[in-house]
């Protein structure tokens, strides 16, 4: 009875975090969250569960944007752009939360992230590609702009117009745009999800450990420096490809710099008492939304991080420091 009980709660499961999932993708603010869902459920059922509210998902939404195309007049690259973004961020963060094979398992989370963001990246490049060469959709993205912004159409002194931000918000996607954007997006959804986990005690028994113990591969110090010499050298030489390749490259690695910084701040946060340790948090939670600020604070992190590579912050006072191999 009881083995009966959990195989019906487990399609139930899947379909109502499916269905969330594609109606917060589908209305305006709940499109931030679209994926927090497929997180609750990965981190408090079983990995079969998680990947059949991922494809469920994926099916609705795709039905959706058959049925605005056929009886909304919906455009239909705009149809088939949204079907095939959420079947990759969809897809892409199940993989993250519920890998499948002993190798990615016990991969730590951030390489997992970086892996996906890297393979979506390859993905969505062609589609930022198409954009600049399919003229309806390149004005329909720019009307959306100029509705949302107030941008205008022609250039003046207040600001820049609407193609000019499509241009720029290309030329940026392209760069490591796209895979900061899925990093960050990423891992809202999955905070959000963990959080809501631990407060209501509903987890599987498998939840993610902290990233107070990520160490980044020490190689990765030589890839970050041999990226920045492929921008530098794409830069100055005309090589728009190599650029574009250094820069994701770079931003790759150094998002698991900035990791592994993040983890070497919190390993001295949690030696302070409580309330100097809510008073941080939440000093840092307000600089991360001034600008200029947060930019400086990220940097700080890096370079933390990449300095950890011949300095070893967390390392016990009794145990010998270990060879730098960069």
């Amino acid at each position: 009875m009881e083995n009966s009980g959990s195989l019906r709660r487990f399609p139930l499961a899947g379909i109502a975090a499916a269905a969330a999932s594609v109606v917060c993708f589908r209305t305006g603010f709940g499109s931030f969250f679209f994926l927090l869902p497929l997180a609750l459920l990965a981190f408090s059922a079983e990995a079969k569960s998680a990947w059949a509210a991922g494809i469920m998902g994926t099916a609705f939404n795709t039905i959706v944007s058959l049925w605005f195309y056929m009886y909304r007049g919906a455009d239909l690259d705009f149809a088939r752009w949204s079907a095939l973004y959420y079947a990759i961020m969809a897809l892409a963060f199940t993989w993250i939360n519920a890998p499948l094979g002993r190798f990615w398992i016990h991969l730590d989370a951030p390489y997992r992230m970086a892996f996906a963001a890297l393979c979506c990246t390859l993905v969505m490049a062609p589609v930022f590609l198409t954009m600049t060469e399919d003229p309806r959709l390149r004005l329909a993205i720019v009307r959306q702009l100029q509705a949302l912004g107030g941008f205008s159409e022609s250039p003046g002194v207040e600001g820049p117009t609407a193609d000019e931000l499509f241009a720029a918000m290309i030329r940026m996607g392209l760069r490591g745009g796209i895979l900061v954007s899925c990093l960050v997006f990423w891992w809202i959804n999955r905070q959000l999800g963990l959080g809501i986990i631990r407060i209501s005690r509903r987890g599987n028994g498998k939840l993610p450990v902290s990233i107070l113990a990520f160490h980044a591969a020490p190689f990765l110090i030589w890839i970050f420096s041999l990226s920045l010499g492929a921008v530098l050298l794409g830069k100055t030489a005309g090589l728009e490809m190599l650029e574009i390749g250094g820069w994701n490259i770079l931003v790759l690695s150094g998002t698991l710099f900035l990791v592994q910084g993040g983890a070497v701040a919190l390993f001295y946060l949690l030696k302070v008492p409580p309330l100097i340790r809510i008073i941080v948090n939440l000093g840092i939670i307000i600089l991360i939304f001034k600008p200029g600020v947060n930019a400086a604070l990220l940097g700080m992190l890096l370079l933390l991080g990449i300095a950890e590579n011949w300095v070893p912050f967390r390392v016990p006072r009794d145990e010998p420091p270990p060879t730098p191999e960069a």
